[in-house]
C-alpha cells in the first residue's frame, strides 16, 4: 500500500489542524496523527472519509487579497506631470497608479485618463498635471478579503488596493485575477 504521509501536506495547504481534519472526517485525531507518521495502515474507507474531508474542505477554501495582491506599488503625487507618470508606467510595466497625498489616497490616475486628456490637449500635455486627470481612488479591500468580492470590485474598476493598518500594502488588477483561475 502507497504511504499516506502526504495527507499531513494536504492538511497544512489547507490550514487545517489535525483535529479539525479528524472532525471533518468523522474519524479520531489519533488516527490522523499514525496515518500522518507513517505508523499505521487504515482501513480504506477511513481513508477514503480523510480523503474527501480534504477535498471538500479545498473546494471550499478561497483565496484573499492578501494572497494575490502585488506589493512594492507605485503611487504618483497629484503635482507630477503626466508626461512623467506615463514614462513611469511605461518603465514599470503598469496601466495605473495610486494618486497620493501626504500619505492619504487622494485619487488614481489610469492609461485610460492620460490618453482621454492626450487626445483632447495634446498641446497642453506638458502643462497638464495628475492633479488635471486624476479619477476617483480605487476600492479597498483588507488582506483577508475573499477573491470573490476583490472580483465583484473589479467588474467596475481597474483595480483594488489592498490596505493594511491603514496603509496600501498591496494591489489588484484584473489580469492579477485572472492569473488565479
Amino acid at each position: 500500500m502507497e504511504s499516506l504521509t502526504f495527507i499531513r501536506e494536504q492538511r497544512r495547504k489547507s490550514g487545517m489542524t489535525q483535529h479539525q481534519l479528524a472532525r471533518a472526517a468523522g474519524v479520531s485525531q489519533s488516527l490522523i496523527a499514525k496515518i500522518e507518521s507513517g505508523r499505521i495502515d487504515a482501513a480504506y474507507s477511513k481513508v477514503k472519509a480523510i480523503l474527501e474531508a480534504l477535498d471538500r474542505t479545498q473546494l471550499t477554501a478561497e483565496k484573499t487579497a492578501g494572497e494575490i495582491m502585488h506589493t512594492g506599488i507605485e503611487t504618483v503625487s497629484p503635482s507630477e506631470s503626466l508626461h512623467a507618470v506615463a514614462q513611469a508606467m511605461r518603465k514599470h510595466s503598469i496601466s495605473q497608479m495610486p494618486v497620493v497625498e501626504a500619505k492619504q489616497l487622494v485619487g488614481a490616475i489610469t492609461e485610460q485618463a492620460i490618453l482621454s486628456h492626450f487626445s483632447s490637449e495634446p498641446k497642453k500635455m506638458a502643462t497638464l498635471r495628475v492633479s488635471d486627470a486624476m479619477e476617483d481612488a480605487f476600492p479597498t479591500a483588507l488582506p483577508s478579503t475573499p477573491i470573490s468580492a476583490v472580483a465583484s470590485l473589479l467588474r467596475h474598476h481597474s483595480a483594488v488596493l489592498v490596505m493594511e493598518k491603514g496603509k496600501i500594502a498591496g494591489i489588484i488588477t484584473k489580469a492579477d485575477l485572472l492569473k488565479t483561475i
